[in-house]
């Protein structure tokens, strides 16, 4: 068979272009349209319309997106057995916390309700529990033990000359001092997400975070032993 047949034949039509009609169909974009000026771009940013102001409402609470599509019938019972499954952890690991922080185990079951719930109005997971952990409850502990030791609490027996830490007044005091820090901690936090400071993560190394993690489970272990040893030598 003669090579020449083997090829077929095409037929190409197609719309002749202006440059007008060039630039409508590839939208071609100018210099000033891919960096518009400063004064533009304020402009923009600070102009409010009804789209802009739903994306900003659903991003700040993202409950206002999933509760109206929340289906009772498919995670009403799964998510209430989940919910008593994590409050029964919460109770006692909450007052841990709060030994650790040196106030009274009652505040660790406050702080172990309110982050909960808060989280429902501005939490994006559904798989997350939030509460205290070991170190934000140790730095604390060391914050409220610097600044109000139980030497400063100490108050005198007249009769035989002895003195003893007054427990109430100095669990009072590390109360409103760790408030005060926890306080100081959330305003920190909100300026840092204010101003985006999350982006600094993605520069952190992996050898870096695992040097963090070593490190924050150690001081766990070292925070944790003198409550250990003083509860073990009680049992004897």
């Amino acid at each position: 068979m003669d090579s020449r047949h083997r090829f077929g034949k095409y037929k190409v039509e197609r719309e002749v272009l202006d440059e007008e009609r060039l630039e409508e169909l590839t939208q071609r974009k100018t210099y000033s349209d891919i960096h518009p000026p400063l004064t533009k771009q304020l402009k923009e940013s600070f102009r409010c319309t009804v789209p802009k102001l739903k994306r900003s409402l659903v991003g700040s609470f993202p409950v206002l997106y999933w509760l109206p599509k929340y289906s009772v019938w498919d995670y009403g019972m799964p998510d209430l057995i989940s919910g008593i499954s994590v409050g029964i952890m919460h109770l006692p690991q909450g007052m841990a916390y709060a030994l650790l922080a040196s106030v009274p185990p009652v505040f660790g079951l406050y702080s172990s309700l309110y982050p909960a719930l808060i989280y429902f109005f501005f939490g994006t997971s559904r798989h997350i529990s939030i509460g205290t952990f070991t170190i934000l409850s140790i730095m604390v502990g060391g914050v409220t033990e610097k600044l109000a030791p139980d030497e400063i609490f100490l108050k005198t027996n007249g009769t035989n000359i002895t003195a003893e830490v007054d427990i109430t007044a100095r669990d009072l005091y590390r109360v409103k001092v760790a408030a005060a820090t926890t306080l100081l901690g959330g305003l920190i936090q909100v300026f840092l997400g204010l101003v985006k400071f999350g982006f600094v993560g993605t520069y952190l190394s992996e050898p870096l975070v695992r040097a963090y993690t070593t490190a924050a489970c150690s001081s766990c272990c070292g925070g944790t032993a003198e409550n250990n040893l003083w509860s073990f030598s009680q049992t004897l």
